[in-house]
């Protein structure tokens, strides 16, 4: 082999080994770059999902204030409404006659409606479903039995006042003046006179 012939081989041997170094290295470049993008995205995806997670329990929390606070406010609109019950009863019983058995019945019934409105100012309405709760851990039974037996009150109640405002004639119904309402056949003229002139 001539010399020229080696010292070529030996020039594109170099050039191979110089490409291939080259290749390499811009194959560890790349790959640091693509763990520096992926580390990256990785962090920006936890922050965000941070964030959002943040954002959303602030969310559910101020949920669950406004939804305790109109509870609240309705609890005492209805403690409001019983005492004045209460009151209406305690006023029946004062003015019913002292031997009537009506009016111990109508005196308990306003002092445990007293009794009741006092409960639902005091407590509100975290009080009564923590002491509902505290009822349904002791007596299971008794508890479901009076969820039954209110479940099928409030029914009877619905049913009751969709017959009540179901129920009645029609005032925008008008009377078939065909039918037994209407006028009599002999009532009505049988012809109406000519006024015209001849």
């Amino acid at each position: 082999m001539s010399d020229m012939a080696k010292v070529s081989t030996d020039r594109a041997q170099q050039a191979g080994q110089t490409a291939k170094q080259e290749a390499a290295a811009t194959a560890d470049q790349a790959r640091q770059g693509a763990g520096e993008v992926a580390g990256t995205a990785a962090e920006q995806l936890r922050a965000v999902t941070g964030e959002a997670r943040a954002q959303a329990g602030a969310v559910a929390g101020d949920l669950r204030t406004r939804v305790t606070e109109e509870a609240d406010n309705q609890a005492r609109r209805g403690a409001r409404a019983v005492r004045q019950w209460a009151d209406d009863l305690s006023g029946l019983a004062d003015g019913a006659d002292t031997d009537s058995p009506a009016r111990s019945l109508v005196a308990q019934a306003a002092d445990r409606g007293h009794r009741a409105a006092d409960y639902l100012d005091s407590r509100g309405v975290g009080g009564l479903v923590g002491d509902l709760q505290d009822f349904a851990r002791r007596r299971p039974g008794a508890f479901l039995g009076g969820a039954v037996l209110a479940g099928f009150a409030v029914g009877r109640l619905a049913k009751a006042g969709s017959k009540a405002s179901g129920s009645g004639p029609d005032p925008s119904a008008r009377p078939d003046p065909s039918g037994p309402e209407g006028p009599p056949g002999d009532v009505a003229p049988a012809e109406l006179p000519d006024f015209r002139e001849a």
